[in-house]
């Protein structure tokens, strides 16, 4: 359909780069919140005298409600709509963060842990699925890649937060960083304009919204999307299980193998993280311009195997570290950039954060719930190094494997709306 010169064609292009704009914010404000754990794990380890298998059963108690609350999260996103869904997340998830600071003994510690990242997981699949229903079809990759640099920015903005308050030696300093984002999620909840198409499909409902319309669920595994579900799933959870992990363990790693400091080994791997934003990018536009998604996420979690193996065995010197790792989190997190554009065009806008929730936030959930309290007790028993080469770099492989089961659908192609 034809617009005017200057009309219609110019408010679309403000608008999905507002919604671009807000989106990457508010999930590197998420990563930020939620790393700043992994870089205070060395703190409190001291101060409560437990060893890292209990930090890892603190980390599994906030996955396990991850996964169960970004079904609800991706529900209430697909009924009442992602404007508010998002800002409210964001907003009770930064706030518990903060709190994380006052505790007073581990039960306080792993309920708001739990609580924090619960409600952190649901910006996912909302986040996802805003980008992909306003960015332009043809560059739509590119541009849920560039969403999914909330990540190593998070991580990397959380490093140099962190390090001064590190240095003095209080872990506890570094959680109120979080109430700095309660009242920006408020901003973005009313400043950011709800996606059209979800408007669209809305108004199209016969009776009103329900509370929550549970026969989504149902439909996810009906025949016509069964192969898919089930595909996904086993991705996520693999994948889940080798990024959870090493990601909230690397600060820990660097400190007893390679014998940094806490504010060292923030640095390094805050420093990492940020040029492994090349990896994400370099991700979204292979899988947009060169081959398609499904392949490139399988190509960037089998070199990201290899170089997490040369991480484990190669360096002697800090630049080495500080290579490989980048390497490392390039390849192996930055596939990430890729696969969520993915999986948002496997299913249409009436349930695409449904699906993004069910078939993706929540199995990686699931894995980050399973391997934060297995990979302390494997590490005990062989090494970092044994550990992170003999159970992360074949789940990688598995799930590069589940990837080649999905649909090789072609990018640049309009989402579904039906």
């Amino acid at each position: 359909m034809n617009t005017p010169a200057g009309s219609a064609k110019p408010a679309a292009s403000v608008h999905w780069a507002v919604i671009l704009c807000f989106s990457l914010f508010a999930w590197t404000m998420s990563n930020l919140d939620q790393s700043l754990f992994g870089y205070a794990i060395p703190g409190i380890m001291g101060e409560f005298k437990v060893g890292l298998d209990t930090i890892g059963l603190i980390l599994t108690v906030g996955f396990v409600a991850a996964a169960v609350m970004v079904v609800f999260a991706g529900l209430a996103a697909d009924t009442w709509g992602r404007r508010w869904t998002l800002a409210g997340l964001l907003a009770l998830s930064a706030a518990c963060v903060g709190a994380t600071g006052l505790v007073t003994d581990l039960t306080q510690l792993t309920v708001l842990r739990a609580l924090a990242f619960g409600l952190a997981a649901g910006l996912a699949p909302i986040t996802a699925a805003y980008v992909a229903e306003t960015a332009p079809a043809r560059h739509r990759g590119l541009l849920m890649g560039v969403l999914q640099c909330g990540y190593p920015l998070g991580w990397f903005l959380a490093a140099y937060l962190a390090e001064p308050l590190l240095q003095l030696g209080d872990w506890r300093q570094v959680f109120f960083i979080g109430f700095l984002i309660v009242p920006i999620a408020l901003l973005i909840g009313w400043r950011m304009p709800e996606s059209a198409r979800f408007e669209q499909t809305a108004s199209q409902r016969v009776a009103a919204a329900p509370v929550l319309d549970w026969a989504l669920l149902r439909e996810l595994f009906a025949d016509r999307y069964r192969r898919r579900s089930v595909a996904l799933i086993v991705l996520f959870f693999t994948f889940g299980c080798a990024y959870a992990g090493t990601a909230f363990f690397f600060p820990t790693y660097f400190a007893e193998v390679r014998g940094y400091t806490p504010a060292e080994a923030a640095r390094i791997v805050g420093l990492s993280n940020l040029i492994a934003v090349i990896g994400y990018l370099g991700a979204a536009w292979v899988g947009e311009y060169l081959m398609p998604r499904r392949n490139t996420f399988a190509l960037w979690c089998l070199l990201g195997a290899i170089a997490l193996v040369g991480l484990m065995w190669l360096p002697q010197e800090r630049w080495q570290d500080l290579l490989l790792f980048a390497l490392t989190a390039a390849f192996f997190y930055g596939s990430n950039a890729v696969v969520g554009a993915l999986l948002t065009e496997l299913y249409p806008t009436r349930m695409r954060t449904t699906a993004f929730a069910v078939c993706g936030s929540a199995p990686l959930s699931a894995g980050f719930a399973l391997f934060p309290a297995i990979v302390p007790l494997v590490v005990q028993s062989v090494g970092w190094q044994v550990a992170f080469s003999t159970l992360i770099a074949p789940l990688l492989l598995v799930s590069a494997a589940a990837a080649l089961f999905l649909p090789n659908i072609r990018s640049g192609e309009e989402v579904d709306t039906e």
